[in-house]
């Protein structure tokens, strides 16, 4: 079998310092989520080896900065959304076997009991605990095209769930589909699989395109897939844990409330029910979850859409030399090769047309760094001008999520400098400074200060 797998990496951030061990009971409501906060705020990834309740281990922030996509892609920070769209353009079809390490254990009937697994209640306002880092593996009853996506699903009984899924997303348009004839849609839920099946599940891509196709593409070998016990879903023969059942047809209960990736709740609504047929995991299976609205809920999403921007404005002739989506979907900074006074409002109005849920685009100067926040705010209060450098487009396409009618418009902001300005920018750089380890000349002692 591969050794790509959420094991493999894991050991690689570990290797580079990015993991945090947490050896010491910790209580999935409330408290895990808490020190993943915690483990966030240094762009750390965090392995709860003892959680209560539980005989699993759990895993959290797994793709929580550029770095670790840098990492995955082996490329440099900057370079990550080229080498992402680089490496998509070969699609890798996946590859079937006989089994695989997520079969150690098969447990159907009413040993599959999904109250063995450490799901997480992350918030106050959360109703339930929710499983957030499962992957939804479904087929189209009309084509057999496999769909993966992120779902959240909130526990309800040891095999049961409410899962939120709609029209326009796939899994929605395919449940549908098995809905309109009457059928229960067979779903696998995989939880723990290696990043690259991650970043595909979470990636915009068109209806009939398969998503372990571009995990495979993006790993430059294909993901093995292993049947179900009880359905007809191939599933990553390499995953921690896979929840096998079905999304039933004309069903709807209460579900939520749960903060969602902006960080407002939505409210409780009705949406789909699944029940759980069967559990396979591995040996000493490993639990993902992701808080939503964290930077690896963020960073999972902004890839795919960075790299459809990237493609955008380097179809249409822009010299873009990085971009971000992050910190939030909703806005994004591009910096470019400026070539003349007006470019940077047209690769604005590019990228605010490429992708619709764009609110905002900052456009800088090939020497901004576009994930530094502090260096895009400098540019756009030192160079950017308000009165000509910014245009609004009222009544735009948005984020259709929006009771409030608040994403339905957007803002470009020109944050270059003037071609014919001289002045250098300075950048302090002191000779030596990047191999300062502070440690080494703080010292650990207290006490008065010395004045002589």
């Amino acid at each position: 079998m591969s050794g790509r797998d959420l094991r493999t990496y894991l050991q690689i951030l570990d290797s580079a310092d990015l993991l945090l061990h947490v050896d010491r009971e910790v209580d999935p409501k409330f408290e895990l989520s808490s020190v993943v906060k915690a483990a966030e705020k240094q762009d750390s990834a965090i392995f709860f080896h003892n959680v209560k309740g539980s005989k699993f281990g759990v895993v959290a922030n797994v793709v929580v900065s550029r770095k670790m996509f840098s990492l995955l892609l082996n490329t440099s920070e900057a370079d990550t959304v080229r080498e992402y769209v680089k490496r998509a353009e070969n699609p890798v079809k996946p590859k079937i076997v006989s089994t695989g390490p997520v079969k150690d254990h098969i447990l159907t009937g009413a040993s599959a009991d999904a109250s063995v697994l450490p799901i997480v209640t992350h918030a106050i306002g959360d109703v339930a605990p929710f499983i957030t880092a499962g992957m939804a593996i479904a087929k189209d009853p009309e084509t057999g095209y496999t769909n993966m996506s992120f779902n959240r699903m909130q526990y309800k009984e040891a095999d049961k769930f409410g899962i939120r899924m709609m029209a326009p997303q796939h899994l929605g348009v395919i449940h549908g589909r098995a809905e309109k004839i009457g059928k229960n849609l067979e779903v696998a839920i995989a939880i723990g699989a290696h990043p690259f099946e991650m970043i595909a599940a979470s990636s915009t891509l068109p209806f009939g395109v398969d998503h372990f196709e571009l995990a495979g593409a993006l790993a430059q070998s294909p993901v093995e897939l292993v049947k179900c016990e009880t359905i007809d879903v191939n599933v990553p023969a390499n995953a921690e844990i896979i929840l096998e059942g079905e999304v039933l047809a004309n069903v709807r209960e209460d579900e939520g409330p749960y903060g969602d990736v902006f960080q407002f709740y939505i409210p409780q609504a009705k949406n789909h029910v699944f029940r759980l047929k069967a559990i396979t995991h591995r040996t000493g299976a490993i639990y993902h979850t992701i808080q939503a609205g964290t930077k690896e809920d963020i960073h999972l999403l902004a890839l795919s859409r960075e790299a459809h921007l990237y493609h955008a404005l380097n179809h249409a002739g822009f010299q873009v030399k990085a971009l971000s989506n992050t910190p939030s979907l909703l806005g994004c900074v591009v910096s470019i090769k400026k070539r003349f006074e007006g470019e940077p409002k047209n690769a604005a109005m590019c990228a605010l047309g490429a992708h619709s849920w764009l609110k905002y685009c900052v456009v800088v100067d090939e020497d901004v760094n576009p994930f530094d926040m502090n260096d895009v705010w400098w540019a756009m209060v030192t160079r950017g001008r308000p009165d000509n450098g910014i245009f609004i487009v009222p009544e735009a396409r948005g984020f259709p999520r929006d009771l409030h009618h608040i994403h339905q418009s957007k803002i470009g902001i020109d944050a270059t400098a003037p071609l014919e300005a001289t002045e250098e920018r300075v950048r302090k750089y002191i000779p030596g400074e990047e191999n300062v380890e502070l440690s080494k000349y703080v010292s650990q002692r207290k006490g008065p200060l010395r004045t002589t």
